[in-house]
């Protein structure tokens, strides 16, 4: 019986340890880096707290959003600037990613993701189509067309 108690006793102890040291890796200690490094490691992907002289801003990032601004200037639209994941051309109703560079568009009663065009827009410049940019909140969101009878309404073609 004490043999039992001994070995459970280790075997505690080491998960503790072990749990104690890759908390130390990941969270609590900086990870060899220098010390100003430190609290940019430990907010990537998390809350960040602005202070500002009148008041404090709490910004949550997503993980997935880039931290930087960054520009995206698809194939199609060479000319044309976009700092949102998703672009939406209510004319033929379709969705553009920006972050896998990919087409989001119905088939049937099925969304398909795909790098070729939709078959619709074979013989069309995208250009020249109205289209619009969705808001930062949808940027996490990979499937965007679960929200499209909302964007059928909201920009309505002309």
């Amino acid at each position: 019986m004490k043999n039992l108690k001994k070995s459970f006793t280790l075997i505690l102890l080491v998960l503790i340890c072990s749990s104690l040291n890759s908390f130390a890796q990941h969270r609590g200690g900086n990870g060899g880096r220098g010390r100003g490094q430190a609290g940019n490691h430990r907010n990537r992907g998390g809350v960040v707290i602005q202070n500002n002289r009148h008041s404090n801003r709490v910004i949550v990032r997503s993980v997935y959003r880039p931290h930087k601004i960054v520009v995206y200037h698809p194939y199609w639209g060479m000319k044309r600037n976009y700092n949102r994941r998703w672009v939406y051309f209510p004319r033929y109703n379709f969705y553009w990613d920006n972050w896998r560079n990919c087409y989001v568009y119905r088939n049937g009663n099925v969304w398909i993701t795909n790098t070729a065009p939709p078959p619709v827009i074979i013989n069309i410049n995208i250009n020249n189509e109205k289209q619009y940019e969705l808001n930062e909140q949808e940027d996490d969101v990979d499937d965007v067309y679960k929200t499209n009878d909302a964007h059928q309404t909201e920009f309505k073609q002309e």
